[in-house]
């Protein structure tokens, strides 16, 4: 797969179990890129092409631009969605007994309620299993969790349960130690997960890390052998 920005000469490939680390040293390079990248994420036009041999995807379906590791939210609507009808599935399959147990006991419990007050009242005989989740909150876990370990867990989401394997990230480095950088990484290759660093001043580099520096000059240079 690869990512190209023709303006300024960008034409990289995302391999696996490789990082890519794009430095771009002049601020108003770095804004329209970082600009071009958050309007494509939302459906909109800009300069970025991810593709494959001929084929062009999609930077929406296929792509998230995190802006601030700090704020990532693993509860997001979309998220949430996919996880409860992947919960609705397990319930279907491997643990079906229970589950029609379950609705079996509160329909009988319902009938006995409505029978205690004289109306004529009707119910839903099959169970909304995603209402149940949403009413008893069932989200991703956050609290008390580590920078590294809620970035780690939206990113297993996205991959997992949204299928989105291509993630910008901004400035990392700033946010966690050389050490969680690694281990970010290693959870990357194992979860297959294409991984594009943004940052505007160069930092250090890391095993299985290559680096491309846009100077303030626009030329481009390849330090991935550094």
């Amino acid at each position: 797969m690869r990512i190209i920005y023709a303006k300024y000469g960008i034409d990289l490939c995302l391999e696996e179990n490789k990082i890519t680390t794009i430095v771009i040293e002049n601020p108003l390079v770095m804004s329209e890129v970082i600009r071009d990248i958050s309007r494509q994420v939302n459906g909109e036009d800009g300069e970025w092409i991810l593709s494959e041999q001929d084929k062009i995807f999609s930077i929406e379906k296929s792509s998230q631009f995190i802006n601030n590791p700090l704020m990532v939210n693993s509860n997001e609507k979309r998220i949430l969605t996919r996880l409860y009808k992947e919960l609705f599935e397990q319930a279907n399959t491997l643990m079906y007994e229970e589950y029609t147990q379950i609705n079996s006991y509160i329909v009988s419990f319902l009938v006995r309620l409505l029978d205690t007050v004289p109306y004529h009242l009707d119910m839903e005989i099959d169970m909304d299993l995603t209402g149940i989740l949403k009413l008893y909150g069932v989200k991703m876990e956050s609290d008390g969790v580590g920078v590294l370990e809620v970035l780690i867990d939206y990113l297993r989401a996205l991959s997992s349960i949204c299928n989105i394997h291509v993630i910008w990230i901004l400035n990392v480095k700033q946010f966690l130690t050389v050490e969680e950088v690694q281990q970010l990484y290693e959870f990357c290759f194992y979860e297959k997960i294409l991984l594009i660093n943004l940052e505007g001043q160069k930092n250090y580099n890391l095993e299985h890390e290559k680096c491309v520096i846009i100077d303030k000059d626009l030329c481009i240079i390849d330090t991935s052998s550094n």
